[in-house]
Order: C-alpha cells, then sequence, then structure tokens
C-alpha cells in the first residue's frame, strides 16, 4: 500500500508540471488566449501586452520547472515555489475580493488550494535532499 501511495502522489505533480509548461509557452506564442483563460482584457501593444505575456509565462513556467526538477531530482524542496505560487494565488483573489469588491471565483480558488495540498502531500512522500 504504501508504494502505491508513494506512486499515487507523484500524479499531480507530473500533470501539473505538463500542464502549466504548455500554458507558459502557450502564454508566450498566443498570448491573446492566455489572456481569454485569465479572464484579462487583452492589451493591443506597449507595457500591459508585455506584462500580460512576461508576468503570466514566467509563473507558469516556473511551476513547471520546479516541479520537473523536484520529480527528477527527488528532493522535496522543489515542491514548496509552486506551492507558495499557488496559495499566494489563492490569497490574492480573496484579499481581491474581500478588500476591493472583486466577484468570488471558487472555480479557480478551490483548485489552487486543492493543487496546494497536492503538492504537499507529494512533498512529504518525497526525500529531503538527494545527496
Amino acid at each position: 500500500m504504501a508504494k502505491v501511495l508513494k506512486w499515487a502522489v507523484r500524479v499531480p505533480p507530473v500533470v501539473l508540471a505538463i500542464l502549466f509548461g504548455i500554458l507558459g509557452i502557450r502564454t508566450m506564442t498566443n498570448p491573446d488566449r492566455a489572456a481569454a483563460f485569465f479572464g484579462y482584457q487583452f492589451p493591443e501593444s506597449g507595457l500591459g501586452l508585455s506584462s500580460l505575456t512576461g508576468h503570466s509565462a514566467s509563473w507558469a513556467l516556473t511551476i513547471a520547472v520546479c516541479l520537473a526538477i523536484g520529480l527528477i531530482r527527488k528532493e522535496r524542496l522543489w515542491f514548496y515555489p509552486p506551492m507558495m505560487l499557488f496559495g499566494f494565488f489563492a490569497l490574492g483573489r480573496i484579499a481581491a475580493t474581500l478588500l476591493h469588491g472583486a466577484p468570488v471565483h471558487p472555480e479557480r480558488v478551490i483548485p489552487e488550494l486543492a493543487f496546494v495540498g497536492l503538492l504537499y502531500l507529494a512533498a512529504r512522500q518525497t526525500s529531503e535532499t538527494n545527496r
């Protein structure tokens, strides 16, 4: 049973690494579709377009690369940056609702918090260091 659990907790990081890698590349190559996915108004040019493309691609690729390194090296330390990003995404959405009157988006907050939990479980089943 322990071997099945160790294998099962590796699935979410693999899936998330692939999905966010694709999302990061898609954001760089097709920012108008990425803007629609994230609910942004697509900026046609200037700093808005640069910021949308740069920020969105950077966090998505950071998640993908950190998870891939963590899976390859079998080190839990690499799961923490994606956990923090997802947790801060959820916190930022909650703050936007409570402090600024933004609409509640549980369809975004719940998966982000679930990702934190799944990555936490994966980290707990991964060694502290591979040295």
